[in-house]
């Protein structure tokens, strides 16, 4: 799990690797990422997911990007702007915010005033 710094589940990866963003469990955010175990641990969480929708719409409107392109990892290999520069990675990506949970988020981001 990403709080305990702990190697992931799929590629062995410690968290730092991958990381942009934290919005912890009381809704504080920081420059890591998500902190939580499951996509239900994070949609699960009132204000950690009320910041993390902020955030998201703050980095929209940063860098002009449309809810359609706002996407989680499972997603990210179908996306038309996955790049991967490391080839041993280019096929490979983490299993949370499957599109099932995205769909929610957008959904959640849409109803936000932009």
């Amino acid at each position: 799990m990403f709080a305990s710094n702990a190697p992931d589940t799929e590629f062995g990866e410690r968290p730092g690797v991958c990381a942009h963003y934290v919005i912890d469990r009381g809704g504080a955010i920081h420059q890591i990422e998500h902190v939580g175990g499951s996509d239900a641990d994070v949609m699960g969480r009132r204000r950690q997911l009320a910041a993390s929708l902020r955030l998201t719409r703050w980095l929209q409107r940063r860098f002009a990007i449309p809810t359609r392109h706002v996407i989680g990892h499972a997603e990210s290999l179908s996306s038309p702007y996955h790049h991967e520069r490391v080839p041993a990675m280019r096929m490979r990506t983490h299993g949370d915010f499957q599109p099932a949970t995205m769909r929610r988020y957008r959904g959640r981001l849409r109803a936000i005033t932009p």
